[in-house]
């Protein structure tokens, strides 16, 4: 699970070129104009990729210093290590704001056949269950100052079912939840053209959540599992409108809220797979988020597990 909004490596690419095409032409020698964006840049994207980055402004600088046809970073000792050194550091700050940022999602003890993980969602707390049945898929994506984006579903169709395909699916769901502009037609739009490519035939019945800074929560169903909301008054279904599944139906546009007053929402598949099946009232009246996740994996009178399910605690009021 990756969080915080990264910058594409082609963008950071192209920001450290232009950044020192610009400085030879404005002939800027100083160190802090020639590492200062890229570094920048560096930061804000994965580990990885900032060292690639450091590693491709640093031959830049190194070429406007071998190659002098326009004024470029001065070649006196000091500057040329100021400039490494900056460098250097890029790597270990995203590594470390990587770090930091994946501390906010933390697995928790649950039984041997379901990893249940925690995050922060807006104002409240949230817990993923995720059982790794054949054709499920999974992922939940935390957000800057505590959003968060999930998508949870099944894959149907022998193709698209594979295992290789799922971990596609949740890694191009991760990639568009973390495009800054990216919504939830948007985000189910690119998963419906991708089914589509790796397997026409099949299809992914999928719910997306959204919970913004905020605590506010909107869902997209595509085919997927309705949300029970728990309020003071009673369990109820959340009734959302079903855009049918992504690879057969087309773009969905049809978001929805939580229902008010609801002070914990479940997304859980149904038993049987058909469709929604209404969570129990002891499920969502566990103290804990992640106990309630649990318990909507399991069965009616059967032994195993059928997932994935995520729990919402909400706070007592949230934004209109």
């Amino acid at each position: 699970m990756r969080s915080g909004v990264l910058v594409s490596t082609r963008t950071a690419l192209a920001g450290a070129t232009g950044n020192a095409l610009v400085m030879g032409v404005a002939e800027v020698s100083t160190p802090l104009g020639w590492v200062l964006l890229p570094g920048l840049l560096g930061v804000s994207t994965r580990p990885r990729v900032a060292a690639l980055i450091s590693a491709w402004a640093a031959v830049l600088l190194a070429a406007s210093v071998v190659v002098p046809v326009v004024p470029g970073h001065r070649a006196d000792p000091w500057a040329l290590g100021a400039s490494v050194a900056s460098l250097a550091a890029v790597p270990l700050l995203a590594w470390a704001r990587r770090r930091r940022e994946e501390r906010a999602v933390a697995r928790v003890p649950a039984p041997r056949d379901v990893a249940v993980f925690t995050m922060p969602a807006g104002t409240g707390r949230a817990a993923l269950a995720v059982c790794r049945a054949p054709g499920e898929v999974a992922t939940a994506v935390p957000l800057r100052r505590g959003g968060l984006r999930v998508l949870l579903g099944m894959a149907h169709g022998a193709t698209l079912a594979r295992p290789e395909h799922t971990r596609a699916l949740e890694s191009a769901f991760r990639d568009e939840a973390l495009r800054g502009g990216g919504s939830l037609p948007r985000i189910a739009g690119a998963l419906d053209d991708l089914v589509r490519d790796i397997a026409p035939g099949g299809y992914l019945a999928a719910t997306l959540v959204e919970v913004s800074p905020e605590g506010r929560v909107t869902l997209l169903r595509c085919g997927g599992p309705d949300a029970t909301a728990h309020a003071a008054d009673g369990t109820r279904p959340a009734d959302l409108p079903d855009a049918g599944p992504l690879g057969l139906t087309g773009a969905a546009t049809s978001v929805a809220e939580a229902p008010a007053g609801a002070r914990r929402l479940a997304v859980a598949p149904a038993a049987d797979g058909a469709g929604s099946r209404r969570p129990t009232e002891e499920a969502l009246r566990s103290p804990r988020a992640a106990d309630a996740v649990v318990a909507l994996t399991r069965r009616p009178g059967d032994r195993r597990r059928t997932g994935p399910a995520l729990v919402v605690d909400l706070p007592p009021e949230r934004p209109a």
